[in-house]
């Protein structure tokens, strides 16, 4: 290899100048994503603790005070609010996405309303009730070009992951099954 430093340095540093010269001119590190929490308890209360280990939570929508208060004084940055709909007319230049951890009935209007206003959403399951609401998520989040996720617990975990990457170079798996009797003639 006849390549000298400069040409190394070319090489490897001007593809990434872009992503870091932003932040080095403005002597501040990355931004760091900024989250809002429709649903603080419960599922929801699991949710934001897992979504605080990488973003900051500047938002909590609830419609109980109580459980809003004590969301609170764990997260006192964060503004406060008993209707998904307000938090989003309010933060809508500041929120980067949102989590969706609330019951069942309100997890369409709440994410539609999240990906409507531009926001990247993590529904709990079930995402809907309807395959027409189904349809207007996948319509509006690539219209609005936003990531979306819906939490299924187990099916995130580790060990099947590995095993769906076991499987798809070609692994296999013998599960046993019971014997079943042979059917009767009559």
């Amino acid at each position: 290899m006849d390549s000298s430093r400069r040409d190394f340095l070319k090489a490897t540093a001007l593809p990434t100048a872009p992503l870091f010269f932003q932040h080095i001119l403005r002597g501040q590190g990355p931004k760091k994503l900024q989250f809002g929490a429709i649903g603080v308890e419960g599922k929801g209360k699991i949710d934001i603790v897992n979504t605080a280990a990488g973003a900051e939570i500047v938002a909590l929508c609830d419609v109980e005070r109580v459980r809003l208060e004590r969301a609170k004084a764990l997260y006192p940055i964060a503004r406060v609010f008993q209707d998904f709909r307000e938090m989003f007319a309010a933060m809508s230049d500041t929120l980067d996405g949102v989590t969706v951890s609330t019951p069942d009935q309100s997890h369409f209007p709440a994410a539609l309303e999240a990906i409507r206003s531009g926001k990247h959403v993590c529904v709990q399951k079930p995402l809907v009730n309807r395959v027409w609401e189904a349809n207007q998520l996948l319509a509006a989040a690539r219209e609005k070009k936003v990531f979306t996720n819906m939490g299924n617990q187990g099916h995130l975990l580790e060990g099947l992951r590995l095993l769906k990457e076991y499987l798809a170079l070609g692994g296999k798996v013998s599960v046993p099954f019971p014997a079943f009797p042979a059917p009767s003639t009559c």
